[in-house]
């Protein structure tokens, strides 16, 4: 097998982007039925499956920039791991919202599992699963205590 680590960020970026811009076919050529999320400023518990998301994305934009005009992401010190038919990646995302009131930064660690549905030969990578945490600040201490 060769080295699918581009790849993989390749397919990190097009399934972050498609969120962006509330792609649904994008994100669902990306995430597989069954994907599960620990994501902890929506809920305490895991989320199962591609119906929430693609009902979340639906208004990711406008939720997360409070009407941003435009929503970027840039991933920060990404490391790809791969075992065979599985790829972990480990970075920390922000994400920039420009919007009539300025600029807006977030940012948070993330954890994405992908999965080969496909072969070495026609690679078919999916996510499988992600997990978010928060980066410690003054603003994310309510949260976590």
């Amino acid at each position: 097998m060769s080295d699918p680590t581009q790849a993989i960020l390749d397919l990190l970026h097009r399934n972050l982007q498609s969120i962006w811009d509330s792609d649904v076919e994008a994100y669902r050529a990306t995430t597989a039925e069954d994907v599960s999320f620990y994501e902890w400023y929506i809920s305490p518990d895991r989320i199962d499956g591609l119906d929430f998301h693609l009902r979340e994305i639906a208004v990711h934009n406008a939720v997360l920039g409070e009407g941003a005009e435009h929503v970027e992401h840039e991933v920060l010190q990404p490391r790809v791991q791969v075992y065979g038919a599985t790829a972990i990646v480990t970075y920390t995302l922000m994400v920039r919202a420009v919007g009539a009131g300025g600029v807006m930064h977030k940012s948070h660690h993330e954890t994405r599992v992908f999965h080969n549905f496909g072969s070495d030969a026609q690679p078919a990578w999916k996510l499988v699963h992600c997990h978010k945490s928060p980066i410690v600040t003054p603003a994310s201490m309510a949260v976590l205590r």
